[in-house]
């Protein structure tokens, strides 16, 4: 494997983890803990850890105005998720989401100044086929309100993406703290606008949470980080497209569903457009 082809590999990695990380946030949601009070716990986790990244001084003179871009955008996209994929149907909030590579290619296009290809564009087109192909009459076409928090941060997370890309001097352990703070933050905004009362978790939820957080959210927001910064915008965003991927099936096989022939020409369309990108890139 090729030096270019690690934050590839990376990132589909980390969008593949995130696409069954709703199985998980589930059985805590059960457990007694809410969308905000669960990002809380989770990201405060993920926040600890990435301490261990920034020794040496990696996380110092960030700009303030970096910092809070990233912090707001960062804790709009994964609360927004997180409380949109614990009350709504997941693959139709995975598509909504995933609308991130039109803004992200737009943005990238206006703000980078990033090119557009026919094979990058045809790669785009495909694999925008492929998810709606997948996620295609999931529910009813009209929007609610957690529909809206998934466009939300979907285009929180293509602004993020962008602003990664445009900063290469800031250290990826200073951009991982900046979002996984800015969670929390942005928690404890919503906590006390929305008046949420403390939450009564059954069993060890609270620690699972932490846990979760301090382990699972913190590695795969590393390799995705790592793999957005590395790329251009136009290939990282569809290559996060795996995510939806792995979303159609979790849900098939965890929900006990049955996979149709839609549902795996969907994914093998994601999949090659993924690849024309990659492969373009390379």
């Amino acid at each position: 494997m090729t030096k270019k082809a690690w934050p590839a590999v990376a990132l589909m990695v980390g969008a593949g983890s995130w696409g069954v990380i709703w199985y998980p946030l589930r059985l805590l949601a059960h457990a007694g803990l809410s969308g905000l009070w669960l990002s809380l716990l989770m990201y405060g986790g993920a926040a600890v850890a990435s301490l261990a990244l920034c020794r040496g001084g990696r996380c110092a003179g960030v700009p303030r105005r970096v910092w809070l871009v990233l912090a707001v955008l960062g804790g709009i996209t994964n609360i927004g998720f997180v409380v949109a994929v614990l009350h709504d149907n997941i693959l139709r909030v995975t598509l909504l989401f995933y609308l991130s590579p039109v803004w992200s290619v737009l943005a990238a296009r206006a703000f980078l100044g990033e090119r557009l290809s026919l094979p990058i564009l045809a790669g785009i087109v495909t694999a925008l086929a492929g998810v709606m192909m997948l996620l295609w009459r999931q529910a009813s076409p009209a929007l609610n309100g957690y529909d809206a928090l998934a466009l939300a941060s979907g285009a929180a997370f293509a602004g993020a993406n962008v602003m990664m890309r445009a900063q290469p001097g800031v250290a990826l352990a200073a951009k991982l703290l900046a979002t996984f703070t800015g969670v929390v933050g942005v928690g404890l905004v919503a906590l006390a606008a929305t008046a949420h009362g403390m939450p009564h978790p059954r069993g060890p939820a609270v620690l699972a949470a932490l846990v979760a957080g301090g382990l699972g959210i913190f590695v795969i927001t590393v390799l995705v980080q790592y793999g957005v910064t590395a790329l251009p915008v136009r290939q990282s965003s569809v290559l996060l497209l795996v995510e939806v991927v792995t979303a159609a099936f979790s849900q098939h096989l965890l929900l006990h569903g049955a996979l149709t022939a839609q549902a795996i020409i969907g994914a093998l369309a994601v999949a090659a457009g993924a690849t024309l990108v990659a492969a373009y890139e390379a």
